[in-house]
């Protein structure tokens, strides 16, 4: 099994950051080094085309760092590349009904369990796929489902959405949760702590993870002590800035 993906299954505590700007592909080296456990690959957000994706996708999984792709719409052509590019999964943003979710599940995963298309001298099987009856039970146990609940409405229907097979994890994306609150930029109102709260139960009650994306460190330590074990801290343009202002802050 994937290691991400057994990591996942056992709620071990996973910390990983977001590649959003940068396009040489050995960043991805300088983050595994820096200890990430994985890497989600902004393609909602950044301005990745398909070739710096697939550059990025590669040299992570020439090393070992797993990649999510956090796409950037449910659609066959855009899932279907970033899978067979060798994505280990996928984030899937704004989740927020079971049928957003279903679709996802149906591009991203083979028969039985989805409808995928089949095409494997591809780099997702590093251009020598077994046979492919083998080969398409092993990418489905392989490939990981993000849910990425940031409404209102992706918290009524939570439940629902953890429920479907092949959903591996929900995780909170707090800023445009706040938003749709009513409160942009504070995560500890009532309603807030009241939806992280809705998320972790829920995946509890499934049997599944849950998790956050946040720069705040402090904030992702108080989640993973109400239970959620999958974290996306800062990115690294922040890693960046942030070690930037240290030095000049210090000489000063």
């Amino acid at each position: 099994m994937h290691l991400l993906k057994e990591r996942l299954n056992n709620k071990q505590f996973i910390l990983g950051t977001m590649l959003s700007e940068i396009t040489t592909p050995n960043v991805i080296r300088m983050l595994k080094g820096g200890g990430f456990s994985y890497i989600i690959l902004d393609c909602e957000h950044g301005y990745f085309d398909y070739s710096q994706a697939a550059a990025l996708i590669g040299i992570a999984n020439g090393i070992q760092l797993p990649v999510i792709v956090r796409i950037p719409e449910i659609r066959r052509e855009v899932i279907t590349k970033y899978m067979d590019m060798g994505a280990d999964g996928l984030l899937v943003p704004m989740t927020n009904t079971k049928e957003d979710i279903e679709k996802v599940v149906q591009y991203a995963k083979y028969a039985p369990v989805g409808q995928r298309g089949i095409s494997t001298q591809r780099a997702h099987t590093e251009y020598n796929p077994p046979a492919l009856a083998d080969y398409m039970k092993l990418a489905n146990s392989r490939t990981i489902i993000l849910a990425q609940i940031e409404t209102n409405e992706g918290i009524r229907n939570v439940r629902d959405i953890l429920s479907v097979e092949g959903v591996d994890a929900a995780l909170i994306g707090p800023n445009d949760m706040a938003c749709d609150c009513g409160t942009p930029g504070d995560f500890y109102t009532p309603l807030m702590r009241d939806n992280i709260s809705a998320v972790i139960n829920a995946a509890k009650e499934l049997n599944k993870p849950s998790g956050i994306i946040a720069s705040n460190i402090s904030f992702l330590k108080e989640c993973r002590q109400k239970g959620m074990t999958i974290f996306s801290c800062n990115s690294e343009t922040g890693i960046l800035l942030s070690g930037a202002k240290k030095i000049v802050n210090e000489f000063n």
